[in-house]
């Protein structure tokens, strides 16, 4: 039996606490947690209790300097993404860091570099590629069902649902590197392009909008889109078209949606678009529900475990923060950036 991944997590609010709640069950066999961080010292004694973890810190770089830790989990706001792994690489420990990977795509290239020089997995934690209807379709599209994907379009919005955060760090350019789009338009964009093999990015015309800063307290500095919209060209010809706001006057929700040669599909609920004997035909497959945090750290530890490259990559890392990073740019110049 592989040894167990030690692992250290930074930052204890909900992602942090899903992902204790993921190493205590579905990954108990690979990974222990022995080390919590977090600014907040109530915080941390109360999760410390909670999970029965005896090290505590509140700064993570004492933390790293723990004998026998082999994984930092890092789970802050967005601007500390690439210090807290950059600084865990140099020392030469594994990383899983939570969505987006960065606030931009230089920062995911620098953080990428690193792992490669250090010989260490980087993954990033889009957990909605580990959920047990997007691994089912996964297999089905990798089985040829849908044949050659070619559309897709990808959809995450809230009615009403702008987040402050502590500091009100999400709706700080600065800190969170952008609104909507970078907080739950990285989720509908990762899982669709995921889904459709991952192909190369191409080109990006998007548009977003600030109309709901009204919504937010007046002591609040708000300075983040609120809505955002965008249509990707990959190298291999196919087209997806993204959708996502905080607030918005429609229904909210989320849906994907794939067209293909042979047959489509649309999640949430799960249904196959296909042909049989020349008949339409539409499937409803209904798989058992699972553990997406759960699935997910486990998948991270079985990675080091077996030196294999994680399901999310530092690579797909860079390649999203291209796509989001060139909506903002054809919002500010109007016109369809390139990526090269």
């Amino acid at each position: 039996m592989a040894k167990r991944v030690r692992v250290g997590v930074i930052g204890l609010g909900f992602a942090g606490t899903e992902h204790l709640k993921g190493y205590r069950a579905t990954a108990a066999a690979e990974a222990e947690v022995v080390a919590l961080c977090d600014l907040q010292s109530d915080l941390l004694a109360s999760k410390a209790q909670e999970f029965g973890i005896k090290k505590t810190f509140t700064n993570y770089h004492k933390m790293l300097q723990m004998d026998g830790l082999d994984a930092v989990d890092v789970c802050i706001p967005n601007d500390l993404h690439a210090p807290a792994t950059l600084d865990s690489l140099r020392a030469g420990k594994h990383v899983i860091c939570e969505k987006p990977p960065a606030r931009s795509a230089k920062e995911a290239r620098q953080m990428a570099d690193m792992a490669r020089k250090m010989g260490k997995t980087l993954m990033y934690a889009v957990v909605l590629r580990f959920t047990s209807a997007a691994q089912y379709l996964k297999r089905c599209i990798n089985d040829g069902m849908l044949g050659d994907i070619y559309w897709g379009r990808t959809v995450y919005h809230r009615r009403r649902g702008i987040p402050i955060g502590a500091k009100a760090w999400f709706v700080d350019k600065k800190r969170a590197g952008g609104g909507s789009l970078i907080d739950i338009g990285v989720h509908a964009l990762d899982l669709a392009w995921w889904l459709m093999g991952a192909p190369k990015p191409k080109s990006v015309c998007g548009a977003s909008y600030t109309k709901f800063a009204h919504l937010v307290p007046p002591s609040v500095h708000y300075n983040v889109e609120d809505s955002a919209f965008a249509m990707v060209r990959f190298v291999n010809d196919a087209t997806l078209i993204l959708e996502c706001s905080w607030s918005l006057n429609q229904a909210g929700g989320s849906i994907q949606q794939l067209a293909g040669t042979k047959g489509g599909a649309e999640m949430h609920p799960l249904k196959i678009f296909t042909e049989t004997d020349g008949v339409l035909a539409d499937l409803m497959p209904q798989p058992a529900g699972n553990d997406w945090y759960g699935d997910e750290v486990r998948h991270f530890a079985v990675s080091i475990q077996n030196r294999r490259q994680p399901l999310a990559t530092a690579e797909q890392g860079v390649q999203l923060m291209q796509m989001l990073d060139a909506v903002y740019e054809s919002q500010r110049t109007g016109r369809e950036v390139r990526i090269r």
